[in-house]
């Protein structure tokens, strides 16, 4: 059973554009490459706990209220709960 999404999560990508970061800045501050934030923005599903750690530090949020998975599914999921 997949768990849905809460309503008050933040995708990466959300909270990158949140916090006024281009992909490079967002980049340099987790230490990691622009391309592999292009691909976790898309899914994050699949981020080592170290990194989650990062994430959190750079975007001040808790990992509770951060979405890690695909972004279309989370984007799809907020689409039907508006309708």
């Amino acid at each position: 059973m997949s768990a849905i999404p809460n309503p008050m999560k933040d995708t990466l990508r959300s909270l990158r554009i949140k916090f006024g970061y281009s992909q490079e800045e967002a980049a340099t501050l987790l230490r990691i490459s622009k391309r592999t934030l292009q691909i976790w923005e898309k899914d994050s599903g699949n981020i080592s706990y170290s990194k989650i750690e990062m994430i959190e530090k750079v975007y001040r949020t808790p990992r509770d209220h951060i979405f890690f998975g695909k972004e279309s599914a989370f984007s799809e999921i907020m689409k039907r709960r508006a309708i």
